[in-house]
């Protein structure tokens, strides 16, 4: 089992999100928006719950069975908003937050999801 949860204000990267996902380690959201979605697909084993949908708590209480210990991880496009929610999300109580800091898209400190050859599913809005 993967350990990435020391602190909260954690981080973590495109590639170990992947690889917590896929071993259900974590539950990764993309919390994008629908038209991002469907320029670029939404990272394989992420659950697509975008941060502007007024009802994103709901949905994510729905995802998680109102359970705040659970491990999530959040992506956006290059890190930014990810930061953002992530931080809001410790604010409402949740435990284990993390940040995939690089996003789908990457930016100046790291390649992101799609420029490390992650796989994207396609959004079938």
């Amino acid at each position: 089992m993967l350990n990435f949860f020391s602190a909260p204000g954690s981080t973590m990267s495109a590639r170990d999100a992947h690889a917590a996902a896929k071993s259900g380690d974590i539950i990764l959201i993309d919390i994008r928006t629908p038209n991002e979605w469907a320029k670029t697909g939404v990272p394989e084993g992420a659950k697509a719950i975008s941060a502007s949908d007024p009802n994103f708590l709901a949905r994510l209480n729905e995802l998680t069975g109102g359970d705040q210990k659970k491990k999530i991880a959040v992506i956006c496009a290059t890190g930014g908003r990810s930061g953002q929610v992530s931080q809001a999300l410790r604010q409402y109580g949740w435990e284990n937050v993390i940040d995939v800091s690089e996003g789908v898209m990457g930016n100046m400190s790291a390649p992101g999801w799609a420029r490390s050859g992650l796989p994207l599913a396609p959004f079938n809005g």
